[in-house]
């Protein structure tokens, strides 16, 4: 069930049933003593709280960033009496006032400020959300200034959090695009930093990876973290824990304590593949001395969290080490002791919190040690290394310089696995959900050749290539017409198929009766069928026509990935193009709609998708169709065509065998309409008529606003949040970099992971 965090502290309150943690312990069934647990599961209640708080303040995470805190109602009313009731005045009661109500019958001179002693927080909510989404006011009304609206937004999210009732959203981190695009790269009027201190909870890469460095390919550590799929990417989120997440960490804390101990006594003395300084405890002749444990926690710090412990830290482990001791005995109480320090905040949290006195601009910086983690952690799945932990001591990390030159160094690191780089590539454009897509039998019978894990793979290599280069990045990748064709297996398939050609041939010439009526198959999937090639490439990568493939976007990895079981998914890929490339908001789909085309196979899904020019869904789907209409030069496998296949009614009809039954389906192909439209961005330089895939990419990666929706992007995945109009500067910063360096991915990242978005926190207190 759900913790939300506040679970555990009502639950325990520092306290629990011993009975509820019996551990399978070295062939003994333990059952960990009630002092022991108690300060063991202290770090579980500490992390919690911050969980708490984090969900609470929901830190940069929803719409316009709350960069006001009202502390009375006094305070709100004078602020909404600024900003809002003259926004209101202006732009929205002449339909929504006194004398005429419209939509939802709403009032909005009538609305009361004070979401705390009323019940308007949702209309408030609601209304919020059809400004921020450009629902209201109508078209045909004077647009309100991005400014004004920002203003709106940050008093509702602040006067709804001083009434204890914030703002939720579905899904609310998918919603980055909210901030108006003109608010963060408008050069004249930059907003002030804002972003709030960070926490979060470690990927399930970096557990797996951290777990792995303590006790490789142990047997019974479980992965206790999953992604939450409703994000734009994977790493983001305020921190949420429940009841079996909690259970699995201090069972992994146990097994891995347990490995790192192992052990055995031959002739008094303690024979174990572990440091001095913790062997000593197991000693059976005598109990360790206070200095002992000392040591031997002191080392565990060391090899757990690469530091060493606090004072404080070093009197309360060596405290908790003698009472587990004399409670549960020598060896169970030592190992439980080693065992809380795997359950340390910072060991399943990254805690990126700033510390110091705030600068002139009210921020503070990141400690060293949290840059050192949070570099670490960007690039790859592991800790620092021992370079990192040392620019981190000895001050190499204190100015923005510094930082800069190490994540230059990491980046032109050979040795140094970076996993992350390609990993935001695989999120953003969500090519590697293809392996999720299943394709139906009759559809893969259609197609033997299909294989989407090759084509993930493919997509990879391809990625892995125009990064390798570094030039242009963006734009290479919407456009390319170059490919992998099944890069893992191409060249052993086709050893294998000259082979057994060559057998087929060998034995067709002894015995030619014996394959009279059997055709020849052979062996492995054809996936170069996939790309339109009649075999596989001799070298790659190989240059598909230019006409037929242009980018990721015409990559059978996207295509596969944006389809169903059985077609295409336009309205999907629409709305990838217009919330991933354009930076526009798709609104939700209302719960009163059933969201199905017509099964009318007869016609093509153009023809089907007629039904959403319905006015009571055009509003949306006006933002999606015509973007995606290109896409069905395509069918559902990512194969090229120029003609889509439809039932032929009348001809099924006659299709009949002797006896009058149905002898099957007739299909009749029809030539393909892929002209679209780009419409409704806001940028007068992109809109316009498309006639295909490939004009439709060249505008696309011709266009400033889509490299800056990109770096939009970009500050999402690397900082685990999404951006607010404080993150302005760091964002046409960024911008400025990548066009600066001719579209230098590295030169993005360098800048991005040295910025002040990236290092700099405002202290709740003057948010």
């Amino acid at each position: 069930m759900p913790l939300n965090a506040r679970w555990l502290l009502n639950k325990n309150k520092g306290r629990d049933n011993p009975k509820r943690f019996r551990f399978c312990h070295t062939g003994q069934s333990l059952i960990l003593s009630l002092s022991c647990l108690v300060v063991v599961y202290a770090s579980f209640i500490f992390i919690c709280q911050l969980s708490l708080s984090a969900q609470e303040n929901q830190i940069s995470s929803e719409g316009p960033v709350e960069i006001l805190k009202f502390a009375t109602g006094s305070e709100s009313k004078t602020e909404y009496d600024k900003s809002v009731k003259t926004f209101l005045v202006k732009h929205c009661v002449s339909c929504h006032g006194p004398k005429k109500i419209e939509g939802e019958r709403l009032d909005l001179t009538s609305l009361d400020p004070d979401m705390k002693s009323s019940t308007s927080g949702a209309r408030w909510a609601m209304v919020l959300e059809k400004l921020t989404l450009g629902e209201m006011p109508p078209k045909s009304k004077p647009r309100p200034l991005d400014e004004e609206l920002v203003a709106v937004g940050r008093w509702a999210h602040a006067e709804a959090k001083r009434a204890g009732r914030p703002f939720t959203r579905r899904a609310a981190y998918n919603n980055g695009n909210s901030i108006p695009h003109t608010v963060l790269f408008n050069p004249r009027n930059i907003p002030p930093f804002d972003g709030g201190p960070s926490i979060r909870r470690i990927s399930p890469e970096i557990y797996f990876a951290f777990t792995n460095d303590l006790a490789k390919n142990q047997v019974g550590i479980a992965q206790p973290f999953s992604h939450e799929g409703q994000n734009t990417f994977k790493d983001t989120g305020a921190p949420r824990m429940d009841e079996p997440v909690t259970a699995q960490l201090l069972q992994n804390a146990l097994i891995i304590v347990e490995a790192q101990t192992a052990h055995k006594i031959e002739g008094g003395m303690v024979k174990g593949n572990m440091p001095k300084e913790i062997s000593t405890l197991f000693n059976p002749k005598s109990m360790p001395s206070s200095m002992e444990m000392e040591l031997a926690i002191v080392k565990q710090f060391e090899i757990v969290l690469k530091r060493a412990p606090t004072a404080e830290e070093k009197l309360r482990f060596v405290g908790l080490m003698k009472k587990n001791i004399d409670e549960a005995g020598q060896t169970v109480g030592v190992r439980f002791t080693l065992a809380a320090v795997l359950l340390q905040s910072e060991a399943v949290f990254r805690m990126e919190m700033g510390t110091g006195t705030p600068d002139v601009k009210g921020r503070i910086r990141l400690a060293p040690r949290e840059i050192a983690y949070a570099l670490a952690y960007a690039l790859t799945d592991k800790r620092p290394d021992a370079e990192l932990l040392a620019a981190a001591a000895n001050g190499g990390l204190a100015t923005d310089e510094g930082v800069a030159r190490q994540v230059q160094r990491m980046l032109e690191s050979p040795k140094l696995e970076k996993p992350r780089i390609l990993r935001f590539f695989r999120e953003y454009f969500a090519y590697d959900r293809a392996i999720e897509v299943f394709k139906d039998d009759k559809g893969a019978l259609n197609h033997p050749g299909h294989h989407a894990r090759s084509l993930v793979e493919d997509t990879d290599q391809l990625v892995l290539l125009i990064l390798e280069r570094d030039s242009e990045v963006l734009r290479e990748l919407l456009t390319t017409n170059k490919s992998f064709v099944a890069y893992k297996s191409a060249a052993t398939i086709k050893k294998q198929r000259a082979e057994a050609f060559a057998k087929y041939e060998s034995e067709l010439k002894k015995d030619p009766k014996k394959f009279e009526n059997k055709t020849y198959k052979p062996p492995g999937q054809s996936i170069y069928e996939s790309y339109g090639l009649k075999d596989f490439p001799d070298q790659q990568p190989v240059e598909l026509p230019a006409n037929e493939r242009s980018g990721i976007l015409t990559q059978p990895s996207w295509l596969v990935a944006h389809s169903t079981s059985f077609d295409n998914h336009a309205i999907h890929r629409g709305k990838w193009i217009r919330e991933r490339l354009l930076g526009n908001v798709v609104p939700d789909v209302p719960i009163t709609v059933d969201a199905q085309l017509p099964n009318t196979p007869e016609k093509t899904l153009r023809e089907r998708m007629a039904v959403t020019q319905q006015a009571y869904c055009w509003k949306c789907h006006q933002l999606m169709n015509d973007l995606a209409y290109p896409l069905e030069q395509y069918d559902h496998f990512g194969r090229f065509r120029i003609e889509e296949q439809v039932l032929d009614l009348e001809a099924t009809a006659k299709n009949i065998d002797k006896k009058g039954k149905s002898a099957g389906p007739v299909m009749l192909n029809v030539k393909l309409n892929t002209a679209g439209v780009i419409a409704h961005v806001g940028d007068p330089s992109l809109e316009g008529n498309i006639g295909n895939p490939a004009e439709l990419m060249k505008k696309l990666a011709a266009s400033e606003r889509v490299e800056q929706v990109f770096v939009r992007h970009a500050l999402r995945y690397w900082l685990g949040r999404n951006e607010s109009p404080g993150d302005a500067a760091s964002l046409q910063s960024i911008h400025k970099a990548y066009r600066n360096s001719g579209g230098s991915m590295k030169s993005l990242i360098s800048t991005l992971l040295s910025s002040e978005s990236f290092l700099y926190r405002m202290p709740e207190s003057r948010k």
